[in-house]
């Protein structure tokens, strides 16, 4: 590909009104951004409450006792099955 001055660019219309709404949509979105932006710098900053803190920390305990009998409930399973194998084999 060669410009030059004798180079010609040939568009339709469809394409240039498709080139238009892209940029104009661009345009709509990075202003809506930017007002976005503004507004959350006037916002004053999120606080983390102690109760919020403690019910996170809360939950994450009963979550983890909840595990721990899962594995509990698993392993219990695991020596059943170990044991009945082993009583199949011996027979």
């Amino acid at each position: 590909m060669k410009i030059s001055e004798s180079t010609e660019f040939k568009i339709d219309l469809k394409t240039f009104v498709s080139i238009i709404i892209g940029v104009v949509g661009f345009m709509t979105v990075y202003f809506t951004l930017q007002a976005d932006i503004e507004e959350a710098k006037s916002l004053p900053p999120a606080v983390i409450d102690r109760i919020e803190y403690d019910l996170k920390q809360k939950w994450q305990t009963e979550h983890i006792q909840e595990l721990e009998e899962k594995m509990e409930d698993l392993m219990f399973w695991c020596k059943q099955m170990d044991e009945e194998i082993k009583r199949k084999k011996n027979k």
